[in-house]
Formats: C-alpha cells, sequence, structure tokens
C-alpha cells in the first residue's frame, strides 16, 4: 500500500493559522506525547519533540501500539519480528530528536486493536495520569479525534479524559493522516501552526529511521505499508499544526 497524496482542509487553514511558540506548547514542566504508533510522534510533531527537549523539557513518549499491521502478510517480517523492528525504529528516532534524554513507555496493544471498553480505557488513562503526577508533565500532546485511523481517534479520546481529570494541563493534538482529508476544526478548537523551522534536521532523522514505513526494506508484502514521496515530503518541509481548546493561548 502507498499512501495517497493531497492537502486536506487542516493543511490550508494552517496557512493562515497563528504561529505558536514552544513554550506556549510545553508550559513550565514537561511534556507527554501520546503517539497511536511508532512513528506517529515523528511525523506529527517531530520538530515539536525536538523543541521541546533543547529547551530543557523532558520528553516522554507514550506509544500505545505495536505497530504489527503494517505489513501483515510478510513472510520475512513476521509479526515478532516486525514489533521488535518497529520498536527499534521508535528508540532511534526518539534519540536524534532528543538528543537521547527522551524516554519511551510501550503500552503494547495490537495494532488496530487498542480498548474499547471503557474499563480498559479507564486504566490507561490511570496509566498516564499517574506519570504526568510523577514526571511535572505539564502538557499532553497527541493525534487529533478526526484522523481517519481508529488508533488515532482513540488516542485522542483517551487523551481527553486524561486533560479533563487534571485541570490546568495542557492539551494538544496534532494532525497526522487528517492533514489529507477534508475534514476542518471543531467549532470552539483553534489552529496553531509551529514552525520550528531549525528543527527540520532532527525531524528528517527521526522519519528516515523508519526504515520499514519509508523504504522497501520489507519487499514481500504488496499489502504493506510505504508511504508515498509527496506525502513523506509534506511532512519534513511543512510546519507542524497543534489544535487546542481555544484558551490555551
Amino acid at each position: 500500500m502507498v499512501t495517497q497524496f493531497a492537502e486536506g482542509a487542516i493543511v490550508r487553514a494552517g496557512r493562515q493559522a497563528r504561529s505558536i511558540e514552544i513554550a506556549a506548547l510545553t508550559g513550565p514542566g514537561n511534556v507527554l506525547v501520546l503517539t497511536p504508533h511508532p512513528d506517529d510522534e515523528s511525523l506529527g510533531c517531530g520538530r515539536a519533540i525536538a523543541a521541546a527537549s533543547r529547551a530543557g523539557r523532558d520528553v516522554l513518549v507514550v506509544v500505545l501500539t505495536d505497530g504489527r499491521l503494517s505489513h501483515p502478510h510478510s513472510r520475512l517480517f513476521p509479526a515478532d519480528r516486525l514489533i521488535a523492528l518497529r520498536q527499534a525504529e521508535l528508540v532511534e528516532a526518539t534519540r536524534l530528536l532528543t538528543r537521547g534524554t527522551g524516554e519511551i513507555i510501550t503500552l503494547g496493544f495490537p495494532d488496530q486493536g487498542v480498548p474499547e471498553a471503557q474499563a480498559d480505557r479507564a486504566a490507561v488513562r490511570d496509566q498516564l495520569l499517574h506519570l504526568i503526577d510523577a514526571r511535572n508533565v505539564t502538557s499532553l500532546w497527541t493525534t487529533w479525534e478526526q484522523d481517519p485511523h481508529p488508533d488515532h481517534r482513540c488516542a485522542a479520546a483517551i487523551a481527553r479524559q486524561v486533560a479533563d481529570a487534571r485541570a490546568g494541563l495542557g492539551f494538544w493534538r496534532y494532525p497526522v493522516w487528517g492533514r489529507f482529508i477534508e475534514d476542518a476544526p471543531r467549532a470552539g478548537d483553534v489552529l496553531y501552526r509551529f514552525d520550528g523551522a531549525p528543527f527540520r534536521p532532527e525531524k528528517r532523522a527521526a522519519i528516515d529511521a523508519y526504515r520499514s514505513q519509508m523504504t522497501d526494506l520489507i519487499p514481500d508484502d504488496p499489502d504493506g505499508f510505504v508511504m508515498d514521496a509527496r506525502a513523506r515530503r509534506h511532512f519534513l518541509e511543512s510546519p507542524e499544526l497543534f489544535i487546542g481548546d481555544g484558551n490555551h493561548v
């Protein structure tokens, strides 16, 4: 599978969006990035992660799923080997973005097997709340609830529960695949643009670390994911977009 590229409504709106600085995205403390799969953190907010790290913030990357379904029919990379590969890519990408200071926690849900039951989602919420309290986290970043992937929407829903439970916690959503659809932010949401141009090299290196997603490293699955070159260029060259609730800045 190759992603189809077309700039969506949120990208067009982002060209006129207000610019935001990293201090507003982080708050005074540290950052927790809840990412659905290994690579969404680099694609959606890699520049911001690098900027936060250089600003002295600890960045904790919490990964919801193991990414095992990016190449579901590969014999060379069955599920256990693919999970290990994507974990290694995540470790390398996070190292590049944070110069080795970032921390990773993997929750281990199967790709497209994120928790649906409210009790299970509550358990994840409570785990994240513990991390936020223990690590002086003042801002939570996650994927946009309108991204067209169930794992992305689940991450956003859980993160919303976390934000609702902690008054004063910064809560920001970044579109990944939502960049290529015609959905626009909902009423009450405010779109911001983070340019982060000095951190383009770090983001490029982090994205390149995901060879399983960006190259033909896994050659034996015609249904496997390979990112379209135009989409990859878009993520590398475009400003990052963050959606707030309207009361952040």
